[in-house]
């Protein structure tokens, strides 16, 4: 009788535990950079059979979507089906922005851009009983950089945590610094216009990032052109980023983006996490 008696205690101490790790978690992230501009987060609750990426370690299809085009589900860009984030942890966003639950993972797409030295609003997150949080985010103009917060275990005591992110080089595109609005420079073999995912070209997009600050018109760069074309390629496993050439000639050089500006010194991010008192 005692022993029986020993045994519910201990069960009942053991579920307890368990519910009292799950945590709904207050978000905030901010730009330290000059002149870059960061995408959509995305930030995933899991367990130890999740890891979105490793530094050493090729990157994954749907880190390449990311890290060169910022895509982490398909209603952000339903041409990425079965490639991106979405397909890579499970589970298809009800709205976007909405939370994703999975039997291995919590996930969800936050905000639109984030401007240099900007932060953002804070995110409530529902982080479940999963162990660990990721976040990923495009860093852009960029060929494939992005800012990464990996596999840390998420706090359960109430309080403030603070983390600052590196930027990393996701590896999967050669660093062309190439100006996606170019009309005289395509990709070798298919014709494709620069930009997006699997072609040269940095990813622009909205202010701060808008054509005239990128330096148009741009006639040198480092990559190589050859009639108008360039080969895409690759650059090793995901790595420290070692940050945009640059240059401060709009018409030749060796890169179109402005060295004055688009620059920038890890890291790159700046992540707080709040534990809400229950």
């Amino acid at each position: 009788m005692k022993l029986c008696k020993i045994a519910v205690a201990t069960l009942a101490s053991a579920l307890a535990m368990g519910s009292a790790q799950a945590v709904t978690l207050d978000i905030t992230i901010t730009n330290l950079t000059h002149g870059q501009s960061f995408t959509p987060r995305l930030v995933v609750a899991h367990d130890g059979s999740q890891d979105l990426f490793q530094v050493g370690e090729t990157a994954s299809t749907a880190l390449a979507w990311l890290a060169e085009a910022g895509v982490i589900d398909d209603i952000q860009n339903p041409a990425s089906t079965g490639q991106n984030f979405q397909a890579q942890l499970g589970g298809t966003p009800a709205a976007e922005n909405a939370l994703v639950q999975n039997p291995t993972n919590n996930w969800q797409r936050f905000g639109g851009l984030l401007g240099p030295s900007r932060t953002s609003a804070v995110y409530r997150f529902d982080a479940g009983d999963f162990e660990y949080i990721t976040m990923a985010t495009m860093l852009i103009p960029t060929n494939d950089a992005f800012a990464g917060l990996d596999n840390i275990r998420i706090p359960t005591e109430p309080g403030t945590y603070t983390y600052t992110l590196n930027a990393y080089d996701a590896g999967t595109e050669l660093n062309d610094e190439l100006n996606s609005a170019r009309t005289d420079v395509v990709e070798a073999g298919t014709g494709n216009a620069l930009g997006g995912y699997g072609v040269p070209g940095v990813a622009g997009g909205p202010a701060p990032t808008r054509v005239v600050d990128l330096g148009i018109g741009g006639t040198g760069v480092g990559a190589q052109v050859v009639a108008g074309e360039i080969e895409d390629g690759t650059d090793g496993p995901v790595h420290i980023h070692r940050n945009v050439l640059g240059d401060t000639d709009d018409s030749a050089g060796a890169s179109d983006l402005n060295s004055k500006v688009h620059r920038w010194l890890n890291p790159v991010a700046r992540v707080v996490i709040v534990v809400p008192q229950p």
